[in-house]
């Protein structure tokens, strides 16, 4: 499918949401007007000896006696759905550390103001991040770090695979040095073991896993949920070592305009917008934009391959938010972006060079469409039982070129979830059914090998949730999916939670998970080499086992102010694993099946002071062991660093008029793939060295604008070799895979929002 005609597709889309936004709709489309109940939750709290009234962000309310609740967003507002009902309805809202009141709210009544009372005595735990902008949620079985808009903004999160610099459980890099390809890693293993979701749907999988963590802009986040260990069945089968949610920003809750615009002295410019409108009768949309180019030339280390490859993409993303008579929600959008990267030697020329021996040169041209549809309602006369149902259909093209090596790849893809929520006697007792289907094609072509396949997987699953109202948490799950070339996968889940004491909370979680490989999406960097790629069989689907363990602790200090404890640990056994082993030889990679063991232990534990008013500081370290059976040897897995540290200092003036931040990162020797066969000149020593590097961001805050700048990497460290054989590129030595650390240097950059409500 053509760019021209994909666009064409857009713009009547475009046009007709920008016409709506720019003007007031009023009246009613319809005799049935689903109510809401909007507004703002605060408290009077002292600050350095003056009371003073705050809101509250993340305050929890729900309706009495129902399951219909919500969170405040950041800056205490919220929008609630409002039971049909003649009589006085009675609202619950609580705040850790304030006392919980229950209001009623008369029949008509569509705004309220809630101001609650401070609590000396804490009755839960909760770990938040204020000022860093993340914190661990109290709601979730599983350990489940949440980083808020606030903890996005507080470095040049142009981006998701940028997004996880002031986290400890997710680390990001290069897949290689010339393609711009980024890769993430949890629990000690790659990203593909862990579910990329939006809004609980599959997001970023299959061939997507290439570049997709740089299709989701970082200003159209709301938030990341970042849950360690195998996630819900309800979500299906693949999780393994965890899942990241992404929500994108609401039409019903999100700036009326909102424009960002982002420069860094590397030569990358971006502009991005939001702009949402509720149009009366419970409809609202909202239309996203991205645009992103690399203009400039950078070879800082004089290889003659260029640091960044250059290019243009542009990304938008039109949603839509209906809310039904009687207790109905409808949520449906397109997303379409055109993604253009060219890079490689510094004098390759696109128009003659390609497919010679003139220079080395790469590109890559993606093309992608996604619509997606949410639905749910609850059943009548009752308030208990609802039917959700979800899909999302996305079809991807990519079209490359990296020297002499020809990928193309086209991926459609289909998925549907049909889950019925009710509850046993009570809502102590809750169960979710429901069953599946997941559709996926590939076509793909390495150079003159053709691979295509179909998979073909309905499921059926159920869950049932114990709760011990504040004391106890029960989860266990279990669902059956059909795979037409793998036959059945049978996933068990179980996680509880457990509040030991007034302060404290202890998570577990055991599970398994499956997946099906993409070599080629998953090792990008392969292509970007001169190695001969071998496969020895037919691949099988992977199979692991996930456990883990998590406790956390509150310790109260003077005033309002927490020290937070966290430690946890997470084992993942393969029962088989994909193999990509480059170890055999410099000259190739060679694919097989697990055959022996292959484990990932994690242990890391971080702590959190809220030194004083406006001032946090955190503190993690990791320990990662990873292993893994490679040409009948257990050894450590390659390109992972065993030890990880982090420290973050956040500082906020009176009303957040000036914000700094700073991120100091430690990271552990990795192991480098087996170079001793190479000739002399191109041998790299068994393991990469540690590093140290450091980000740093001041941020101005006026009305309705925001100004910031900072820079990245400031300690300057670089890989001074990611490029072995960068002299020959179409030489047998030739590799680009071998990145283990920064190499692009030292960068600043500076942007503004601005903020139209």
């Amino acid at each position: 499918m053509p760019v021209k005609f994909l666009i064409s597709l857009l713009i009547p889309v475009i046009v007709f949401s920008a016409s709506i936004l720019a003007q007031e709709h009023h009246g009613h489309r319809g005799q049935h007007r689903h109510e809401h109940l909007t507004g703002v939750v605060r408290a009077t709290v002292e600050n350095n000896g003056i009371r003073e009234i705050q809101s509250l962000p993340y305050a929890t309310l729900h309706w009495a006696g129902t399951t219909i609740g919500v969170t405040t967003d950041e800056n205490g507002n919220f929008d609630l759905h409002k039971p049909n009902s003649d009589d006085i309805l009675q609202l619950v809202v609580s705040y850790t550390g304030f006392s919980a009141d229950t209001i009623p709210v008369p029949p008509g009544k569509t705004t309220i103001e809630i101001l609650l009372t401070e609590n000396v005595q804490l009755e839960e735990v909760t770990v938040r991040r204020r000022m860093g902008g993340s914190y661990i949620s109290t709601v979730q079985p599983a350990k489940t770090e949440i980083i808020t808009t606030h903890g996005l903004q507080a470095l040049a999160c142009c981006n998701l695979s940028e997004s996880f610099e002031n986290s400890a459980t997710v680390d990001v890099g290069f897949s290689d040095a010339v393609s711009g390809a980024k890769r993430i890693q949890m629990l000690g293993l790659a990203g593909v073991y862990s579910q990329l979701m939006f809004e609980n749907l599959p997001g970023i999988r299959g061939l997507s896993s290439t570049y997709g963590l740089t299709y989701v802009p970082g200003t159209w986040m709301e938030s990341i949920q970042i849950s360690k260990g195998s996630s819900s069945v309800l979500q299906g089968y693949e999780s393994t070592t965890g899942q990241i949610n992404i929500e994108y920003k609401k039409p019903q809750r999100s700036e009326i305009l909102f424009l960002n615009l982002f420069a860094n002295s590397e030569g990358r410019l971006e502009a991005n917008m939001n702009s949402a409108v509720d149009l009366g009768d419970s409809w609202s949309t909202m239309l996203l934009g991205h645009v992103s180019t690399q203009q400039l030339e950078i070879d800082h280390n004089g290889n003659t391959f260029l640091d960044v490859p250059l290019g243009t993409q542009v990304n938008f993303m039109n949603r839509w938010n209906h809310e039904l008579e009687d207790r109905r929600h409808v949520q449906f959008g397109i997303h379409v972006l055109s993604d253009n990267r060219y890079g490689g030697q510094t004098f390759f020329d696109r128009q003659t060079d390609r497919g010679t021996t003139n220079a080395w040169g790469m590109e890559s041209i993606t093309t992608r469409l996604q619509g997606f549809l949410k639905a749910g309602f609850y059943l009548p006369n009752t308030l208990q039982s609802s039917v959700g149902f979800m899909a999302v259909g996305t079809w991807y093209d990519q079209d490359s070129y990296y020297g002499l090596n020809n990928y193309t790849g086209e991926q459609k893809s289909l998925y549907t979830n049909l889950v019925y929520q009710s509850i046993l006697g009570n809502t102590n007792h809750r169960i979710n059914t429901g069953v599946s289907y997941s559709l996926d094609s590939y076509d793909e072509r390495f150079n003159t090998g053709l691979m295509s396949r179909t998979e073909s997987v309905p499921g059926v699953f159920g869950e049932y949730t114990y709760s011990w109202p504040d004391i106890f948490t029960l989860i266990l799950g279990l669902r059956a999916d059909h795979h037409n070339l793998h036959d059945w996968f049978v996933t068990p889940r179980m996680h509880f939670r457990y509040h030991a004491n007034d302060n404290g909370t202890l998570r577990g979680s055991i599970g398994k998970g499956f997946r099906t490989a993409n070599v080629f999406a998953e090792h990008t960097a392969i292509m970007a080499s001169s190695r001969q790629v071998i496969f020895t069989e037919e691949f099988r689907a992977e199979e692991a086992w996930n456990y883990g363990i998590n406790y956390t602790h509150a310790f109260p200090l003077a005033g309002e102010r927490n020290v937070t404890v966290s430690a946890d640990l997470y084992r993942t056994d393969f029962i088989n694993q994909v193999i990509a082993d480059m170890d055999q030889s410099s000259a190739r990679i060679v694919f097989y099946n697990l055959d022996g063991k292959s484990f990932s232990n994690s242990f890391q534990t971080d702590i959190t002071l809220e030194a004083s008013d406006g001032f946090e500081i955190f503190a993690a370290y990791r320990l990662d062991d990873v292993r893994t059976t490679i040409n009948g040897n257990l050894v450590e897995s390659p390109l992972i660093s065993r030890h990880k540290g982090l420290l973050t200092f956040s500082y906020s003036t009176r009303f957040e008029r000036w914000r700094f931040d700073m991120t100091n990162q430690f990271n552990g020797r990795k192991r480098i793939p087996d170079t001793s066969g190479s000739i002399e000149q191109y041998r790299l020593p068994e393991y990469s060295p540690a590093y140290y590097i450091l980000h740093a961001q001041i941020t101005r805050k006026y009305r309705n604008m925001d100004l910031y700048f900072g820079g990245e990497n400031l300690t300057n460290f670089k890989q001074n070799n990611p490029i072995i054989a960068f002299d020959d590129p179409f030489g047998s030595h030739f590799d680009s895979s071998m990145v283990w650390g920064p190499f692009m240097g030292r960068m600043f950059y500076a942007g503004i929002r601005y903020t139209f409500n």
